[in-house]
């Protein structure tokens, strides 16, 4: 397996991206761990044929922003949904690697990065947490590497967290 190309957010949401969104919520690995009820591609499919393809990305951001997480030859390898909790600038984030045989080649990692850049970058956001569930452990690797500690742990899943503060000083450590 190669590892990633250099891996950028999308905001726009295409509907050959719907379509690959349908096939991977279809895959029971992909979808082990995301709170995606039945159904979910079957809905797709038919917001692909029911909405205007200008709409699919206003759709698709109407709780919190989403992005397609697209990679050099590969298009859209998954996405990153990033959702704003109560406490202002404040976000959860949710990732996933739509195709198997990408997954353990860092494509998750800079999927997180790309979007630690844009939250606490751009939008000056104060804390990030991802949720994840227990025996996940890609995911868990994954924050990790990009920063982030375990904040707290719950029955089904432990809450991971980077603020503004512990992400510039991931950066630095990063470039020495």
């Amino acid at each position: 397996m190669k590892k990633a190309a250099s891996i950028f957010l999308r905001a726009d949401v295409e509907p050959a991206d719907v379509q690959d969104l349908a096939n991977w919520m279809e895959d029971r690995e992909v979808t082990r761990y995301l709170n995606e009820e039945r159904g979910t591609a079957e809905q797709l499919r038919k917001l692909a044929a029911s909405v205007p393809a200008p709409m699919l990305t206003y759709h698709f951001n109407q709780r919190g922003r989403f992005f397609m997480a697209c990679g050099g030859d590969e298009g859209a390898v998954g996405f990153v949904k990033l959702k704003e909790m109560e406490d202002a600038r404040c976000y959860e984030i949710v990732f996933a690697i739509g195709d198997q045989t990408l997954w353990g080649n860092g494509y998750g990692s800079q999927a997180v990065q790309a979007a630690e850049s844009r939250a606490f970058l751009d939008w000056r956001a104060r804390k990030l947490t991802a949720k994840i569930y227990h025996g996940n452990v890609r995911s868990v690797r994954t924050v990790l590497r990009c920063g982030f500690r375990e904040e707290r742990r719950l029955e089904n899943l432990s809450c991971y967290s980077i603020t503004q503060a512990e992400y510039f000083d991931f950066l630095e450590k990063k470039r020495a």
